[in-house]
């Protein structure tokens, strides 16, 4: 008899533990859907920085094939690689700080380098 009256207060606690279950597993998803929004944003604002810099600063068209956004405590960086477009083997890798929207540590394709070369610029000297 004793078993008989601790069920109905069993199933109500299942049922809360369920509701608290789901909704703790709603708020992760959202968290997790939010950082991941946030960090396209990041990416997308890179990408668009580091074309605009090439095509400023070289004259070059290119498109973005790949990017990497590196964990705030490593660095505030999205390293991205790319070719010039038309010509997959003119390819490069760069990567912008996405706090200051600065563009650095610029590597290229021995291809790249001679078109660029070919076009007056000389990609080795810091100006």
């Amino acid at each position: 008899m004793i078993v008989f009256k601790f069920r109905p207060f069993m199933v109500v606690l299942g049922i809360i533990i369920i509701i608290l279950l789901a909704l703790g597993l709603q708020k992760i998803y959202n968290h997790n859907l939010e950082k991941k929004m946030n960090n396209q944003a990041i990416i997308d604002q890179a990408k668009f920085t580091a074309v605009e810099h090439l095509k400023e600063k070289y004259e070059l068209d290119v498109e973005i094939t790949g990017e990497q956004i590196m964990p705030t405590y490593v660095s505030y960086r999205v390293s991205l690689e790319g070719n010039v477009i038309g010509n997959k083997d003119q390819h490069f890798n760069i990567s912008v700080n996405y706090k200051t929207n600065e563009v650095s540590n610029f590597g290229m394709s021995p291809e790249l380098v001679e078109a660029l070369k070919a076009k007056g610029y000389d990609p080795f000297i810091k100006k």
